[in-house]
């Protein structure tokens, strides 16, 4: 297998450049080195990242995956209808394993992700010239857009033994609902994004700030009632004929 080069890491959200880990440079808890046979992301956070925004991603044709796949155009300029259907359903899947999370069934979730990684196997590998630059390479049978898949679903597998089953999140935004990986110290995280959690506490707050001060009622408007004079009876006066 070539070797892609030490490691470099990128900010969570984005796809870093092929890299691969070696013993010389040890990653950090969460980031084991693993590689593609056709290069790509080679940390478990980079894959699961990808696995992610898959569980995010509505696909409704094409377009939409190559959209997905945007960054890796080895694998999104050859995304065919059979592809597109594999990546919907293990989207589906993958939503499914995180909002069980969420919902505290682990051993539901664990148990979707494994019939995941069952139907879309990986073969990982050891490669390498010597002690120091040992490092994993995974492949996978099919078409490229199924190795980018397994690969995916293989490196949240890893990233979730690492780093433990409450790292894989749901927005708490009722209007969002995104997926997330918790990458936080205190594993504490409940919204995807900082945006979210300032429009959920503003509205918290001015709940309970509704709650604590409540608008007075406004005085009641009496209709004015109109109050008619008759005019008195003029007296009779024949001299009027």
């Amino acid at each position: 297998m070539p070797n892609n080069g030490p490691l470099r890491t990128a900010p969570a959200g984005t796809r870093p450049a092929p890299v691969s880990v070696g013993p010389e440079r040890p990653a950090r808890a969460h980031r084991t080195g693993v590689g593609s046979r056709s290069g790509g992301p080679t940390d478990s956070y980079s894959l699961a990242l990808r696995a992610t925004a898959l569980a995010n991603t509505q696909l409704e044709d094409r377009t939409d995956a190559q959209a997905l796949l945007a960054e890796e155009p080895r694998f999104r300029d050859v995304v065919t209808e059979a592809d597109l259907h594999t990546l919907r359903v293990a989207g589906h899947r993958l939503r499914e394993v995180f909002q069980t999370v969420a919902a505290g069934h682990e051993r539901q979730a664990i148990d979707r992700l494994n019939g995941l990684l069952a139907r879309y196997r990986v073969r990982p590998m050891i490669s390498g010239t010597c002690a120091v630059d040992w490092r994993i390479h995974v492949a996978a049978s099919g078409t490229p857009v199924v190795e980018y898949l397994a690969t995916a679903l293989w490196g949240l597998a890893v990233w979730l033994c690492e780093r433990g089953i409450n790292r894989l999140g749901v927005c708490a935004e009722p209007r969002c609902q995104t997926a997330f990986l918790d990458d936080s110290s205190n594993r504490r995280r409940r919204f995807c994004s900082d945006r979210c959690a300032t429009r959920n506490h503003v509205r918290a707050h001015r709940a309970r700030r509704r709650a604590t001060h409540p608008r007075p009622l406004p005085a009641p408007v009496h209709s004015q009632q109109r109050h008619t004079v008759e005019e008195p009876l003029m007296p009779w006066n024949s001299n009027c004929l």
